[in-house]
């Protein structure tokens, strides 16, 4: 499993504090990040050309330099750093001025909150940008691959813009009865068209062009070089030739079975108990769409129509009986589309419809109609009469769509935002995907579902083994806690524990040590010597009750407190340290262990030390997946190395292949974990001694 790719910060400022304060705003916000603190002009150069960064925070100025030497040096070694200026207040004219000299954004130094956002929007833009360089080197590389292929391939193939060509491969020049493919090089197409079909061909290109072509098929006689007519297929596609928008051509002579093809591939994309097309048609067809939206600036809109209470239906009408009603209702929603209108069966009792060039109000206006049209439908199943509802969800389309698979999510989400409305609350109603509001009912709907899952055993425990180098007696595991969503997905904490409230961190925290502690009670009772990992929320660092509340649980189970080491994350006891210190005491008096994961980010990391009692320390997983570099692994051994001289046992994660062992050998440290050792399992049953 990969850890999420640390954020990298550069701090210009004079207080550590402050760059304390400013590295665990994206910390908190759930964001791994690696900070450093710029001491001078010449470690900014240097930090610069050693690694990559991805935001620079500086004061408008510190004791080496101003903010504008900064984004100078940044500029001149051409980083490409979104650089924030700090100040302790903000007025137009210093904005405007560091705005023109390339800062991103001039920020009051205190208001955090308006930091951390503006900071997450500039590594968004960052990923954004270099997404973007990347797919620009993996375009050229293809279209080199292309190019090869385009000049060997059988099929025949040219590039067409504004009516001339641009390029033709052979196969393309035989198929006109031409030996040498320069031949038709600024050749107009339409002249190569029968004259029969020509005004058929200039209806289909104008369409095809402006992005309302329903097919890129194109059927029409074409003039060989000789005079004579053939029959041919045209597929017509858009891309670009040396980096200049066309249109791609692929043409294939037509063949006595034709008809049968077309005949198959109708049937392949038609759901058999409809009669519409099928979702995987439909999904093909909405790619073009937004392909389409994006590119020339089209617009549409994906309707999701999800029958209600298709289950107590089923109960009713039996399953051959439902069937006739998922058919009425197709034919129902079918008749009242345009014919240019793509409507499907998208899952048992869901319907799919993509409307081609409609707004908001006309997506919402066909919604609503086709909502009526089925509360108002009567269906005959045999002897019994029945009625059907259906909350109806939208998603538009258009040039800011990102891609098929979030249009159709956004629509399923609306569909189901429906029955959250006071006046839909049993469906028959209709709603355009709004994420601001939807972002409000996720919250909740986290929040419910953490619940039951307290209440049903929702959750999951899994134990990694945790492996020590240097011989020593004991089996060690890290616990490690999964939500299992409504389709069997496995949730990792790291995409849910920081959205929830915090009394219900500090229930999951105590499901996760009882359930766990249980499991090692009945373990241990085999003779073996295992010690246990668990991790804790920030919550629970904060809860004066945990330390009574965990020694009752030792008494009960009868577990030797040093077969338990509870783990905290690094930004978590930087933020609470004073807590974080209570916390090691009372455990330590206890005789349980403490452990800190995440360990390396801070600005000053082994300050913590002197504040909290630790006995295992388990760097953060960035300091792993950079092993494979020179300076990555330099910064591993010296962060080990320090780890070392103050007694602490290291513990590094993410050992995902033998070269990582092979690095580690050396370096000093204690444990290793992950997937190369042994993936985390529902049993702990890892054989140790094979070590």
């Amino acid at each position: 499993m990969q850890a999420k790719e640390a954020i990298r910060l550069l701090i210009c400022a004079d207080s550590q504090h402050e760059a304390e304060t400013l590295t665990s705003l994206l910390r908190n916000s759930g964001q791994p990040t690696r900070a450093h603190l710029v001491a001078s002009m010449e470690d900014l150069q240097s930090k610069l050309n050693e690694k990559t960064w991805d935001v620079c925070l500086t004061r408008m100025k510190v004791s080496f330099a101003t903010a504008k030497e900064v984004l100078g040096e940044i500029q001149r070694l051409g980083k490409d750093v979104p650089t924030l200026f700090l100040t302790d207040e903000v007025d137009s004219v210093t904005t405007e001025k560091s705005l023109k000299l390339g800062a991103q954004d001039v920020l009051p130094a205190g208001e955090y909150n308006h930091i951390l956002q503006v900071m997450l929007r500039e590594i968004r833009n960052l990923k954004c940008r270099r997404e973007l360089r990347a797919a620009e080197v993996h375009l050229r590389e293809a279209e080199k691959r292309c190019q090869v292929l385009l000049e060997s391939a059988k099929d025949a193939i040219a590039y067409v813009d504004d009516g001339m060509h641009l390029f033709v491969n052979e196969s393309y020049a035989e198929i006109f009865g031409y030996e040498d493919p320069d031949d038709l090089l600024t050749m107009p197409l339409m002249d190569m068209v029968s004259e029969k079909d020509q005004g058929r061909f200039k209806v289909f290109l104008k369409d095809f062009l402006g992005g309302k072509a329903r097919s890129q098929e194109f059927a029409c006689s074409i003039e060989r070089a000789n005079g004579t007519a053939l029959e041919t297929k045209m597929i017509f596609s858009r891309a670009t030739y040396e980096d200049e928008p066309c249109t791609q051509i692929v043409m294939r002579a037509n063949h006595a079975n034709a008809e049968l093809e077309d005949k198959l591939k109708e049937i392949s994309s038609q759901d058999l108990l409809t009669g519409l097309y099928n979702k995987q048609y439909f999904q093909r067809a909405l790619t073009d769409t937004l392909d389409k939206a994006v590119i020339a600036g089209t617009q549409g809109a994906v309707v999701y129509i999800n029958t209600d209470g298709f289950g107590k239906i089923k109960s009713k009408v039996g399953i051959d009986g439902a069937d006739l009603v998922v058919s009425d209702l197709a034919h129902l929603i079918k008749s009242k589309c345009r014919e240019e209108d793509l409507v499907a069966r998208i899952g048992e009792d869901v319907f799919g419809v993509l409307l081609l060039d409609a707004n908001a109000k006309q997506a919402q206006g066909f919604a609503e109609h086709i909502c009526k049209a089925i509360a108002e439908h009567m269906i005959a199943v045999e002897q019994r009469t029945i009625q059907a509802t259906a909350s109806i969800g939208i998603a538009l389309i258009n040039e800011s769509s990102r891609n098929p698979k979030e249009v159709l999510q956004r629509a399923h989400e609306a569909a189901d935002y429906v029955r959250k409305i006071e006046e839909f609350k049993e469906g028959n109603g209709v709603y355009l995907y709004n994420p601001a509001q939807l972002a409000n009912t996720d919250e909740e709907r986290l929040k419910a579902k953490v619940e039951i899952a307290l209440k049903k055993n929702g959750f999951k425990l899994l134990f990694q083994p945790i492996i020590n180098l240097r011989d020593e007696a004991g089996e060690h595991y890290e616990t490690l806690l999964r939500l299992v969503d409504e389709d069997g997905k496995e949730i990792s904490p790291q995409d849910f524990i920081n959205d929830l409230p915090g009394d219900l961190k500090r229930k999951v925290d105590r499901w996760v040590f009882l359930q766990t502690t249980k499991l090692l009670a009945d373990n241990r009772s085999r003779g073996t010597d295992t010690r246990i990992f668990i991790n804790l929320t920030n919550e629970s660092l904060v809860d004066p009750s945990l330390l009574p509340w965990i020694a009752t649980a030792l008494k009960t189970l009868q577990l030797p407190p040093h077969s338990l080491i509870l783990q905290f994350s690094e930004s978590d006891a930087v933020n609470y340290l004073k807590h974080a210190s209570e916390m090691s005491q009372g455990l330590t008096k206890l005789g349980c262990k403490i452990a800190i994961s995440r360990f390396g980010c801070a600005v000053n990391p082994f300050n913590l030390f002197e504040h909290v009692h630790v006995d295992y320390v388990k760097v953060d997983g960035s300091f792993t997946t950079e092993i494979g570099t020179e300076k990555g692994l330099e910064s591993l051994k010296e962060l080990l190395a320090g780890i070392s001289e103050r007694e602490k046992a290291s513990i590094v994660p993410l050992v995902e292949n033998a070269n990582i062992v092979a690095h580690l050998w050396s370096s000093g440290v204690n444990f290793i974990q992950g997937y190369y050792l042994r993936p985390p399992t529902a049993a702990m049953d890892y054989q140790f001694d094979e070590e």
